[in-house]
Formats: C-alpha cells, structure tokens, sequence
C-alpha cells in the first residue's frame, strides 16, 4: 500500500508537471487531453494513494453488477427450496454436497455450516458476521465513489488555475488570451461533468444496489435458519416470499444482481 501511495504520489506529480510546460492555445484534441488529463488522470492518482487498487477494481465490478437486471431474489428462493427437499429426503452428505456446487457467498457458507453440525445460535452469528463485512464492503465502494465525485470538481479547478499561471505568462499577447481562457475554463468543465454525470450518479446507483442487496442477505440469513430447522420446503417457500413482500420486493419484479448467493434453480441440485 505505501509503494502504491508513492507510485500515485509520483504520477500526479508527472501530470501537473506535463500540464505546466504542455503548450495549448487553441481548442482541440490537446486542449481535451489536457483537460482529461488533469481531471481523470489526476482524480484516479489521488482515489489510489487512500484505496488500495484491489478495491477500485472490485468497486468496478460491482457497479457492473448493480446494472444487471434478473430475477435474483426468486432464483435464491427456489434454490434454498430446493436444499430444504435434499435436506429432508437424502439427508446430511447429499447437502454437503451439493454446497459444493454453490458459488462463493451468503448462502455457501450457511449450507456448509449446516453440514459441519454447527448449531444454531453459532451459525446465526457466523452469518450475520458475514452479513456484516459484505456491507462493510459495500460501504467503502460508496464512499470512494463519493470521494471521487469531490475530487474531480476540484481537479478541474486545478486545472483551470494551471492554465491561468500560463495565461500570465502571455499577457503581452492580448490577441491569444481569448484562446488560452477557453483552454482554461476546459478542465472546470469535465471536472464537474464527471462529478455529477458519472460519479454521483454512479454512487447512487450503488446506494440503490446495496440496500437491495442488504435485503436480499436478510432473507437468505431467514432461508439458511429455516433450512438448518429442517422446516417443511413450503412452508420455507411461503415464509422467504411473504418476507421478500414485506421488505418491498414485489414477486417476479426484475432484481439487480445481488452477491451471487445462490446459482440458477436449474443448477442448484
């Protein structure tokens, strides 16, 4: 993390440099790199010297998510159904088994704790601990994004204030001041475009997603307890969907993709 720090430190310390001696007196392709330059360039260094690059990486994969409409909430129903009929017609191992076949997530862990005998009390702290950090997670992704939204604004400011040093410097050049001034006001531009178009947007997408996705876990948590009951499959499949109507998930709505809980009903076996 403190190479990371330095390497960052390093690059926006080249950006302003190359910004200071990059000679543009006219609107154009420069003039656009420039600005760019300073704004993207300069607001992706600074994100880097607080987050390590894993999480920015991981922040971009779960905006993805966020925009992946399926039907998330039905698919873990019907696949904590399905665990609750090999539960209670095959037994302990054919579980295990097929939690085997479960992608990383809320619901893994729940099954598997299940199959290691743990009890009950133990595994409803296990999972809400879990629960926990994924929201944590969750919370670190929104905040960067929203640190992100304030420092492109200013970065374009910077750049702005760059580019008026050098406007300084030609002051016995009226007829050119025109030109520099648009150059100028340039980087302010995309500094605030891409705070409140791109990252604020962006970050309330994510706020959408993650409370979403903090009711999704709720259920799943309710689903793994009922299935560790050894609770009848309908009387599971009655008990998740009037929880997921309770908490404002109309059923058959569309769902954002949640943390990959649960595999498609057709792989849940």
């Amino acid at each position: 993390m403190i190479r990371q720090a330095a390497c960052s430190l390093v690059l926006l310390a080249i950006i302003f440099t190359v910004t200071f001696n990059l000679e543009v007196r006219e609107m154009g392709f420069a003039s656009n790199f420039f600005a760019l330059l300073v704004v993207l360039g300069g607001t992706l260094s600074a994100t880097l010297i607080a987050y390590p690059l894993a999480k920015l990486a991981w922040t971009a994969r779960l905006i993805r998510k966020s925009f992946t409409a399926r039907e998330e909430m039905n698919a873990s129903i019907e696949g904590i159904v399905r665990l609750a009929h090999i539960y209670r017609s095959r037994g302990i191992r054919p579980l295990e088994q097929a939690a085997a076949g479960l992608p990383p997530g809320l619901l893994k862990t729940g099954v598997e704790l299940i199959a290691y005998h743990t009890s009950r009390d133990k595994i409803e702290q296990i999972l809400l601990k879990e629960a926990l950090c994924t929201h944590n997670r969750f919370e670190t992704a929104h905040k960067m994004l929203y640190n992100m939204a304030r420092l492109a604004p200013a970065l374009g400011l910077a750049g702005t204030i760059i580019s008026l040093i050098r406007i300084f410097g030609h002051i016995s050049d009226p007829q050119n001041l025109i030109g520099h001034m648009s150059v100028a006001l340039l980087s302010t531009f995309y500094g605030v475009v891409l705070a409140n178009v791109c990252f604020v947007p962006l970050s309330n997408k994510l706020r959408e997603y993650m409370d979403l996705n903090e009711l999704q876990m709720d259920i799943v948590q309710e689903g793994i307890l009922d299935l560790c009951d050894q609770e009848h499959p309908r009387a599971i499949r009655y008990k998740l969907e009037t929880l997921a109507a309770t908490l404002g998930i109309p059923e058959g709505a569309p769902r954002r993709a949640g943390l990959a809980l649960v595999p498609a009903p057709e792989r849940a076996k």
